[in-house]
């Protein structure tokens, strides 16, 4: 097992730390000693012949099998501590240890028990005496024990039945195979069950594996298919490769040549990988090939008509734009089609808690059935012992192809979440019309990669200084001056509002730049920072962009050719900078803010000579201008509050949304003002929201409660529409200004 962080590995911390005391003095074959001892506690178990087990698979004694099976009364105790079922338990341990740099490149991400139970129950309607279940990348089994236990409860008559003809198996490893048999074994007495389950499993990469392998297994197709299958690209980075050749580096930092020796040879044999599979599984054709969508093209093909697929897969199937394929074809192949949508926030897997992934349920089409109407989708979390999953909302399908035609879902969590995100569509402009005045021309100026040789670290004769991504903020460039390092691991200082300037990392000699790029640097244009998450303080971040810099690849820039006034480029800060926007944005992005993304959102629609977009325009300018002028103070950072305030109220007018509407948007931003001071009595303070919404009711109510509470705090110095990364600067800054004076 994996020593990680996750909730199932503390859970099984007591039992994994035994089993290594156990193993000590058997260095040299520490998997098999840790095999064995598995297997003797599954004997226990189930109940079956140990010995008997032993000699049938050629178990070879390291140990006398009365020692490791007197060990594993012990072990044993160690599980029933946990509250896991301990078939479950034998398959978590059982696992194959896998460093960071082999589990990137294999994609094997461990499904914990508490999805592996959730996988199951949601297959439960389907487990019918004599259905073929299959899981074809099983690793350890977790999948296919969590299924065999919801089918079968503690009924061991009934679990030998099963096991013996409804578990089938593949996987590249005969190591993952032995751990899945470990914990299934775990489920009956009855050894001959074993064996004949085990005849049902494949050793072999079942992405490249012939069709007739799954014929053999089952001439139709299988009823019910669960997997969790691998969740990585084809395609070899210099950074990955890097790593697994045992340098210690942060993305973004300078390589040592030695760690890249053979990386070209190792990227060509990995891009004839790509074709092959290319080959078999035309829907990963587009865009960087990546194993599930490969692996999710097999699922559906070994499902039988009729029958039911459970799988776990990253977000990007219902947000890319290289998966629009692949939804095309779930959606014309099955009569039930369901995503729950998941985040690592409870610590499934040992990577960023904010992932976020899919839960994938389908029924494939028959001839008879007819055509899938609509999509549901749900959200998931989850405490120590199970998935909790709200109410599903349903997309109907005429609706998703008028509003996305590409079929990416907009992860909406209620039916008034999806009323919400239809009107704010509907009374939106298109992007993409070539005659619309928002046809947008997007450039990545400089690849900070590919580009990284010709950087300078101080500025010189002919250089411009290069603008990064968190280097950008809502009307704000240069809100981070560079101090020190490279990487993730540099140093960067927060720059309060009103004191933005440009300290870059990095210059780029104008020559070395393309000649778009260096077309682009004479121009005023936007920029936005690519780099986001549904769940930071804000998704979308975008700035004015003046001529004399050149931006990183994380800091796209956009120009509009059918109106290349610089009007229409502070308008549509106004309008991307805002709450609704960003509420938008927030339904279809996961990590990053792409061109795809942007385009498949509308823009309200505003003439440009109208008051609100000349309002609008107005604000954007004052923003820019209030942000560099040195200033800092409280009051000043509130003129640029009060300026955001009105901006936000003119934006959701022009998508028609109400003030419950607002009030629906701003839930979806729960860490806005952590850094400021909270009203007597209460936990945190709510002051963007109730600068938002007095900004709303000026004309109608004097007597306003939110501008009561306004006043209330800014009289205890918070300040609304501050980042609270920003909030600590911009305290210290007035102290200091303040002691100056």
């Amino acid at each position: 097992m994996n020593p990680s962080n996750t909730a199932e590995n503390q859970r099984l911390k007591k039992a994994d730390a035994y089993i290594s005391r156990c193993l000590r003095g058997y260095s040299a074959d520490a998997d098999e000693m840790r095999f064995q001892l598995l297997e003797a506690a599954s004997a226990r178990i189930g109940g079956y012949d140990h010995n008997a087990f032993r000699a049938h698979f050629q178990v070879k004694d390291h140990l006398p099998p009365e020692h490791l099976f007197a060990d594993a009364k012990t072990l044993v105790q160690l599980l029933d501590e946990t509250d896991i079922h301990p078939a479950l338990c034998l398959s978590a341990l059982a696992r194959e240890a896998l460093d960071h740099a082999a589990q990137r490149n294999s994609g094997a991400y461990h499904t914990d028990f508490r999805l592996a139970l959730h996988l199951a129950n949601s297959v439960e309607p389907h487990l019918r005496e004599g259905v073929k279940v299959i899981d074809p990348a099983c690793g350890a089994g977790m999948l296919l024990t969590a299924v065999s236990v919801v089918a079968c409860g503690p009924d061991r008559i009934l679990a030998s039945e099963w096991l013996r003809n409804s578990v089938f198996a593949a996987d590249l490893s005969p190591h993952a195979l032995r751990g899945t048999r470990i914990a299934l074994a775990a489920l009956t007495d009855d050894l001959d069950t074993i064996i004949a389950m085990d005849s049902h499993w494949r050793v072999h990469d079942s992405l490249l594996a012939p069709d007739a392998n799954w014929q053999d297994l089952s001439k139709d197709g299988f009823d019910v298919v669960v997997a969790n299958p691998p969740w990585e690209k084809i395609k070899l980075t210099r950074h990955e490769y890097a790593k697994a050749n045992g340098e210690s580096r942060d993305y973004g930092a300078s390589y040592h040549l030695q760690s890249l020796s053979g990386y070209e040879a190792a990227r060509t044999k990995r891009s004839a990988l790509a074709g092959s599979l290319i080959e078999r599984y035309p829907l990963l054709a587009k865009g960087e090939p990546d194993l599930y969508v490969a692996f999710t093209e097999l699922l559906y093909k070994i499902t039988r008509p009729g029958g039911h697929g459970a799988l776990l897969v990253p977000a990007g199937l219902i947000r890319s734009l290289s998966t629009e394929a692949l939804r095309r074809a779930l959606v014309e192949g099955t009569d039930e089609l369901a995503f729950t949508v998941m985040e690592n926030r409870a610590r499934h897997f040992d990577i960023d808690t904010r992932f976020k992934f899919l839960h994938v349920n389908y029924a494939r089409r028959t001839k008879a059935s007819a055509p899938l109407r609509s999509i549901k989708i749900a959200h998931a979390n989850a405490d120590n012992a199970r998935v909790k999953v709200s109410a599903p909302v349903s997309l109907a399908l005429k609706d998703l192809h008028q509003l996305r035609p590409d079929l990416t879902l907009p992860e909406v969590r209620s039916d008034k979440e999806w009323r919400l995100f239809k009107k704010m569509q509907a009374k939106g402009s298109a992007t993409d019309n070539d005659d619309s005045p928002w046809r947008a021309e997007f450039c990545r100026e400089v690849d900070m990669t590919h580009g990284r040789r010709y950087f300078v670290k101080h500025a010189e004769e002919g250089c411009l200084p290069v603008i990064e991504g968190r280097m950008v903020q809502p009307h704000r460039l240069g809100c981070k001056a560079y101090v020190s390092g490279e990487g993730r691991s540099a140093q960067w200082q927060n720059l309060p509002p009103g004191q933005s300037r440009i300290v870059p990392q990095f210059w780029l000699p104008m020559e070395a730049a393309s000649s778009e790029a260096q077309r682009r640097s004479g121009l005023v244009r936007a920029g936005f920072c690519d780099i986001t998450g549904q769940t930071n303080e804000r998704s979308m971040m975008a700035t004015i962009v003046p001529p004399g810099v050149i931006c990183g690849n994380k800091v796209p820039t956009i120009l509009f050719p059918n109106d290349p006034s610089e009007d229409r480029l502070y308008l549509w800060l106004a309008v991307v900078n805002s709450f609704p926007f960003d509420w938008l944005l927030r339904r279809v992005v996961t990590t990053t803010v792409n061109y795809f993304v942007l385009l498949s959102l509308r823009l309200p629609n505003l003439d440009i000579e109208s008051l609100p977009a000349r309002r609008l325009i107005a604000i954007a300018r004052k923003l820019h201008d209030l942000d560099v002028v040195g200033n800092i103070s409280i009051d000043h950072a509130w003129r640029i509050a009060t300026l955001r305030a009105e901006a936000d109220v003119l934006v959701a007018k022009a998508y028609d949304c109400s003030r419950d509407d607002m009030k629906l948007i701003l839930r979806d931003f729960p860490l806005l003002d952590r850094g400021q001071p909270a009203l007597l009595g209460e936990e945190g303070s709510t002051i963007t929201t109730d600068l938002l919404f007095s900004m709303w009711n000026r004309t109608k109510d004097r007597d306003d409660p939110h501008s009561k509470r306004v006043e209330q705090a800014r009289a205890s110095r918070a300040v609304a529409y501050v980042s609270s990364e920003f909030a600590r600067s911009l305290v210290a800054e007035v102290r200091e200004c303040a002691h100056e004076q």
